[in-house]
């Protein structure tokens, strides 16, 4: 590469951190960010801020201060082809006057995939595929696993002591970990549509389930799952937060309409043996537009989620203290054997303070929207010429 141009790879990268901005906020679209260039610079920024709005191209090519004929566009993710709550953004790109289009990976959603590609080709746009490909996968993993199954994306979060207790035996568990790693944890409910418990938990902690600590206009949904109807109309969730809660029942409970009186949206799950069917609840969750979903617990619920084949990421607090008991992080019927655990791969550790946690994914959709993206590469359609 030449001295003084823009490498791609590294603008992609400030792209997806744009497209991250957006976690939270688009529902059941993608996170996508995307950047304009011109004679060896960034003119121009922009990202997908909200579900409904403007997409990323279209804030970019709209928010340069200068014109963009010429220009370069780089986008994590393919251009949509389609009208769907906006006009489609290749037809944007087209009449804006962008001469080359670097896209990260393609578009997982078969309304759309490789057709942004054709529209920008056939109207003149060179188009280049498959930079920074697996970050750009990675950061709508929640949108793939919609698109190819219908279900929300589940990542399980869990702060437990080094012999893996979640609480001590009496319920006390304020605080295992330190504050800055409870921080960390308000973020990652800050980027999730909703944030899930069971009832214990909320007898138990009568948490709040928000965002305080961080720096943040998110309110994500809570989500209480409650078969038989013991949670107190007292509880932090109900006077607080009744217009974000979603609280799941069964019918065996015969008080529900003291919850709906509360102006508390009540799903009524059908039973799978003696657990809620939470492949059912999955796709009344996404009909109300939760597309990714934080589990935290405690271990009856995630052993639920576990058995049931739903979690998909794991975030574990580790403190560094022991506690005994029989209070676990995940509960639930468990593995038949050691071959049969649940692997994480991709695993990636942090420390906060004294604290170790421990991220890894337990599913993979990341790995259909690369092979799309190689195929699409290599297919000689795009003109790249790196297949």
């Amino acid at each position: 590469m030449e001295k003084g141009l823009l490498n791609p790879l590294e603008v992609m990268q400030e792209c997806v951190q744009l497209a991250l901005m957006g976690k939270g906020y688009t529902r059941t679209n993608p996170c996508v960010g995307a950047v304009v260039a011109k004679e060896n610079r960034i003119i121009s920024r922009g990202w997908h801020e909200r579900y409904g709005e403007a997409h990323a191209e279209v804030n970019s090519i709209d928010n340069s201060p200068e014109s963009v004929v010429g220009a370069d566009l780089y986008v994590t993710l393919e251009p949509c082809s389609h009208y769907g709550k906006t006009p489609p953004c290749a037809e944007k790109i087209v009449a804006s006057g962008i001469k080359r289009v670097f896209i990260g990976v393609v578009d997982p959603n078969p309304v759309n995939a490789g057709k942004g590609i054709e529209i920008l080709k056939k109207n003149g746009v060179e188009v280049f595929i498959g930079y920074m490909e697996e970050l750009c996968a990675s950061i709508i993993e929640d949108f793939s696993k919609y698109i190819y199954t219908g279900l929300p994306y589940y990542t399980l979060k869990a702060a437990q002591s080094l012999d893996g207790k979640i609480a001590a035996h009496n319920g006390d568990s304020k605080w295992i970990t330190s504050k800055s790693s409870r921080a960390y944890a308000h973020y990652l409910r800050a980027v999730s549509d909703a944030v899930l418990v069971g009832v214990g938990t909320v007898e138990a902690d009568d948490p709040e389930l928000t965002v305080r600590l961080i720096k943040s206009d998110r309110d994500p949904y809570k989500i209480v799952i409650d078969p038989k109807g013991r949670m107190s109309l007292d509880r932090k969730l109900v006077k607080n937060s009744a217009d974000k809660l979603i609280y799941v029942t069964s019918g065996l409970n015969k008080n529900i309409d003291k919850y709906e009186k509360c102006g508390i949206d009540v799903i009524q799950a059908p039973l799978n043996g003696d657990s809620l069917d939470l492949h059912w609840l999955s796709k009344r969750l996404i009909e109300r537009q939760i597309l990714n979903v934080l589990i935290e617990g405690g271990g009856r619920t995630s052993g639920a989620f576990f058995d049931a084949g739903l979690i998909d990421k794991a975030d574990i607090f580790i403190a560094p203290i022991i506690v005994g008991g029989d209070r676990t992080s995940v509960g639930g019927k468990g593995v038949e054997s050691i071959a049969d655990a649940h692997k994480l791969t991709e695993v990636q550790t942090r420390m906060f303070e004294s604290d170790l946690l421990y991220s890894g994914k337990v599913s993979d959709y990341a790995k259909p929207v690369l092979e799309l993206t190689e195929k699409m590469r290599g297919c000689g359609s795009c003109g790249c010429g790196r297949g």
